[in-house]
């Protein structure tokens, strides 16, 4: 399967990176965006290792997330591709990702 990542996952990543980079340093970075590609690397392989989402799942659409501690990776599955939508911080509180996710879910349409 093929993995397309939105722009938004995309911009959500590199944030991740410069806030670790800025607390934690360059090493730390370097270590949280191998561990982030390496689970999106997964996916190819195992498209239904994530926890599937049924609020915003249907039937031409599975949405699933991967942990990624303390990240939620959040992804469709359509047909043979996977679509990275986005990479949120789990503490926030749920509304706010299950509004961030619905938002980009109304893009991707």
């Amino acid at each position: 399967m093929g993995i397309t990542w939105s722009p938004a996952a995309t911009d959500d990543f590199l944030s991740i990176l410069k806030k670790v980079e800025e607390l934690f340093g360059k090493m730390i970075a370097i270590k949280v965006s191998n561990k982030i590609q390496l689970h999106i690397g997964l996916l190819s392989s195992f498209p239904q290792i994530g926890v599937r989402d049924a609020i915003f799942s249907t039937a031409d659409r599975d949405v699933r997330y991967l942990i990624n501690t303390p990240n939620l990776i959040y992804y469709a599955i359509e047909q043979e591709e996977i679509y990275i939508i986005s990479i949120c911080d789990s503490r926030q509180s749920p509304e706010t990702i299950r509004q961030r996710i619905s938002e980009l879910l109304r893009q991707y349409k």
